[in-house]
């Protein structure tokens, strides 16, 4: 992944660079692409979380088509699941 290889590269200047010796347009730069790679991973860490939470709620009405399916009654699978008896009768 790229951005594990731009981590290294970002982690290793941090820990050899002297900060002191950059002129201000280097340092403005370097500050620069520094919080543009953290924003990045900040989106990209957002996304991925907001996939999983995605993932986790067509589960729970996967599982709650299948224990409908079975016959199961809808204040269990409501109870069980976190689910209203609204979402549930829509399956």
């Amino acid at each position: 992944m790229p951005f594990l290889a731009q981590s290294a590269v970002f982690k290793r200047l941090s820990e050899i660079a002297d900060m002191t010796s950059l002129t201000k347009e280097e340092r403005r730069q370097y500050d620069e692409d520094l919080k543009r790679y953290r924003d990045t991973i900040s989106v990209i860490h957002g996304q991925w979380l907001e996939g999983e939470a995605q993932g986790r709620a067509e589960e729970r009405l996967t599982n709650a088509h299948s224990m409908k399916a079975n016959g199961v009654a809808m204040d269990i699978i409501a109870k069980s699941l976190g689910l209203t008896t609204v979402e549930i009768a829509a399956l």
